[in-house]
């Protein structure tokens, strides 16, 4: 028998091959016996079970009577779903606590006395924000989340300078952005470009981070940036690079695979961004200006194309895929 390929990624909230290898046995053929499992996956019987017992504990199985192993799965896109859903969990509450030991940290020191760690107004952190990009010697690494900009342009020419300098950016994108047309306009270019762009349902924070030696933090309100914190080489710092390559890890890569279905319209295209950025469906017929039950046909049509099960992981998928 010709040996399965395995796909790249994980499906399970563990680093573990020989868990992901009985799950995707057991994905493709739920009516195996112990025997038959276990010799597709090379395991002995007993290491097998002990497989499936961590499964059903992972919450990635339960038990089901009526099948040869009393196991059934669930969904990968239910589990994966489900994994993600903690990890964005864990991030935002990494976050926090880092805000809040940073708070700390700055008042017994006091707020300009830090010569790591400093506040700043919104007007300083801009200039450091240009003056940033224009040292960096090797990346530029950021977390773009609401509120965006209403006009974006200066800074994706100096952006696409420096890209043409050599130095490398990373963004994750807030799925916010996807509905925001200055936001979306400005990362569709700079992705066209050759920036590696990702994007996640909920963003923890705004940060960028200049090279291993300076990040700013805006410290953000929904309707406006009041200060922000400038951090130089510290304990900090290195928390907040494992903080961005901890979501980055998380995030659905935007438009890396394939390419442009050319028989997807504009207006699909458009309806993907609204879907994955949370839209309801009334917002969406007001933008389009059709009725409800016309945006319920459209979106069970594109969930249909892309086989996809929710609204996010459509737009997750459409945005992989190459689409948005």
């Amino acid at each position: 028998m010709a040996e399965r390929t395995r796909g790249k990624g994980r499906v399970l909230p563990v680093d573990d091959p020989v868990l992901e290898k009985v799950y995707a046995e057991l994905a493709r053929a739920p009516w195996l016996d112990l025997g038959e499992l276990a010799a597709l996956a090379s395991l002995t019987e007993r290491e097998t079970r002990e497989a499936l017992d961590r499964l059903v504990d992972l919450g990635a199985a339960e038990p089901a009577t009526g099948l040869p192993l009393e196991v059934a799965l669930l969904p990968p896109s239910a589990v994966a779903a489900e994994w993600v859903r903690r990890l964005e969990d864990q991030v935002i509450q990494s976050h926090q606590a880092v805000e809040s030991l940073t708070q700390e940290y700055l008042a017994a020191r006091g707020a300009g006395s830090a010569s790591r760690i400093r506040a700043v107004s919104a007007e300083e952190m801009l200039h450091l924000f240009e003056t940033g990009q224009e040292n960096c010697r090797v990346g530029v690494r950021g977390i773009a989340a609401p509120p965006f900009a209403a006009v974006i342009g200066t800074n994706d020419q100096r952006q696409l300078r420096r890209m043409g300098d050599g130095i490398s950016y990373r963004t994750i994108y807030a799925a916010e952005a996807l509905n925001h047309p200055a936001a979306r306009a400005s990362m569709l270019h700079t992705l066209a470009h050759g920036e590696e762009g990702r994007f996640i349902a909920r963003t923890p924070m705004k940060l960028v981070i200049f090279d291993e030696d300076l990040a700013l933090v805006p410290v953000v309100s929904r309707t406006r940036t009041s200060e922000s914190l400038v951090i130089g080489p510290s304990d900090l710092l290195d928390g907040f690079l494992s903080l961005f390559e901890t979501v980055w890890e998380m995030a659905m890569p935007l438009g890396v695979e394939g390419t442009l279905d050319t028989a997807l319209g504009d207006e699909d295209r458009e309806l993907l961004c609204l879907m994955a950025a949370g839209s309801t469906d009334l917002r969406i017929a007001r933008h389009f200006g059709v009725s409800s039950r016309t945006v319920e046909r459209r979106i069970k049509t594109v969930l249909e194309r892309l086989g996809a099960t929710s609204r996010f992981q459509a737009g997750a998928l459409a945005a992989r895929r190459g689409w948005l």
